[in-house]
């Protein structure tokens, strides 16, 4: 696959900072979001998809390299790190597949993924820290997926660090200074949206769940009740993305 290049497009719209100002945190909390070129981490991704069309489902799983390239200026005069992504399939050779960005900017840590901006951490880390995770982003905004699209950021809020310090152990690496920041938990009868991610110290991001679902029930939402989403969803997707190893 042909890498595809979002980055100045998502850099150049960013020219309002909303959030507060930088508040004063210690150095080694940046180590939760390491932006070191050549730095690395394979994930396992696991990915269903749920088509809107024909009502099937597809099951989609790969690995997944993020590595951290080069430094680059944006147009405000503001670094960046571009954020290779490379995929694979089982013993095939790796494929640049996209490039996204990560920034550090005051007291905020950003992904710029498929050209949206996101502030995933907002330091200092503490305990049921709130911030907006999507200011950039239209809640309203409908996201091509296979099998259809879906309005993702609805009844998004703030995000929130949910935990500090945990404990977490994947495929066989354990991690004893981890921070679980809940994105969205929302859920009524028609529409499920959950995302929550987990960062490591001097890892980063290790683990990321969601659950991005809607359905109709067929027209019959009553007889739906209480019935798992994974098994009534008709629009949407599941994905877990899941610390393999890292360099």
């Amino acid at each position: 696959m042909r890498p595809t290049f979002f980055l100045l497009l998502a850099l150049s719209t960013l020219l309002i900072n909303c959030q507060k100002e930088t508040e004063p945190f210690p150095d080694f909390e940046l180590s939760y979001f390491p932006i070191d070129s050549g730095h690395y981490i394979v994930y396992q991704v696991d990915s269903i998809y749920y088509n809107d069309f024909d009502r099937t489902v597809d099951t989609v799983s790969l690995l997944i390299k993020e590595e951290v390239g080069g430094q680059e200026t944006d147009n405000r005069n503001q670094n960046y790190q571009r954020l290779n992504r490379y995929y694979k399939r089982d013993s095939s050779p790796w494929q640049l597949a996209e490039v996204w960005a990560i920034q550090i900017e005051g007291s905020f840590a950003y992904r710029i993924e498929n050209n949206q901006r996101y502030i995933n951490l907002s330091f200092p880390l503490k305990m049921n820290r709130q911030w907006d995770g999507i200011p950039y982003i239209r809640r309203d905004t409908v996201i091509s997926i296979p099998g259809g699209s879906i309005d993702i950021y609805k009844d998004w809020d703030a995000s929130e660090i949910i935990e500090l310090d945990g404990s977490y152990s994947y495929n066989g690496q354990s991690f004893d200074s981890v921070l679980t920041v809940l994105q969205v938990d929302k859920i009524n009868n028609i529409e499920r949206r959950y995302s929550l991610e987990r960062y490591a110290k001097n890892y980063g991001l290790i683990y990321k769940e969601q659950l991005i679902l809607d359905t109709q029930c067929n027209g019959n939402i009553a007889n739906c009740i209480g019935i798992p989403w994974e098994q009534k969803a008709e629009k949407g997707y599941i994905l877990k993305m899941t610390f393999l190893s890292s360099n």
